[in-house]
């Protein structure tokens, strides 16, 4: 008899509604029991954070020898409950694409115990690759906290507006990634170069532009809240929504 494979990893959409439990289940031990945040739409009953975004995103998870160990949301700007995040992020005419072209990136979150380990960019790539196989998306947003923003610029995201105030996470930094900015993932070593390439030519849609005319190089912003204690102990990629990322959310 042949013994069961050990450290198996695995990434998949979930697109049943008892994936997504297991998913919105892992969401409440990270947020609500690991890092002590509280949640508008924490289901303290079940157990379960589960939020407006959801019903339309598409969510993948993360699983290690069976478990789920991480977890990704993304939208697009057309559907109705991203309206937030597009005040938030100040999206306007700066970004000429229409709102089924852009993307956000939530719910970005890791077990605390593959922490260091390569399985979150694993994950982050899948994500990538996957979601604009069909439909790619001409540009990507993010927001993240201060410990994950080294993180998160050199994958290939850029700093353009500095620290806003989410009404449910405090303070955080949006981030944008033009998907055809190809050339500099590659200067930036980003894992994600390759699903760049795969996906567009250099500059085809004017990323490598807008990054130019938008990146906050060599500007100061304001200093964001220093985080609490709770928030200190969690995983990798915790979102603030880190993302939200960003892991243990990017």
């Amino acid at each position: 008899m042949n013994a069961p494979l050990r450290n198996r990893f695995e990434i998949c959409e979930a697109v049943d509604s008892s994936t997504r439990n297991e998913i919105y289940r892992f969401r409440y031990r990270i947020y609500v029991e690991q890092m002590g945040l509280r949640q508008k739409y924490a289901d303290h009953l079940r157990k379960r954070v589960v939020e407006p975004l959801d019903e339309a995103a598409r969510i993948y998870a993360a699983y290690f020898n069976g478990n789920v160990v991480g977890t990704i949301r993304g939208n697009r700007f057309s559907e109705l409950p991203t309206a937030y995040y597009r005040k938030l992020y100040r999206i306007d005419d700066r970004f000429p694409f229409c709102p089924d072209e852009m993307s956000l990136t939530t719910k970005l979150m890791f077990d605390p115990v593959l922490r260091g380990s390569l399985y979150p960019i694993r994950m982050i790539v899948h994500y990538a690759r996957d979601f604009n196989a069909r439909r790619p998306c001409k540009i990507d947003f993010v927001d993240c906290r201060r410990w994950l923003l080294p993180f998160f610029l050199k994958l290939g995201y850029v700093d353009y507006l500095g620290w806003v105030f989410h009404n449910e996470y405090g303070s955080v930094r949006p981030l944008f990634c033009p998907a055809d900015q190809v050339q500099r993932l590659q200067r930036l070593r980003s894992p994600l170069a390759a699903v760049a390439r795969d996906l567009c030519d250099n500059n085809m849609f004017g990323g490598e532009d807008l990054i130019r005319r938008l990146a906050l190089v060599g500007k100061r912003a304001k200093r964001p809240v220093r985080r609490s204690r709770a928030e200190s102990g969690a995983g990798f990629l915790s979102s603030p929504e880190d993302c939200d990322t960003a892991a243990g959310k990017v």
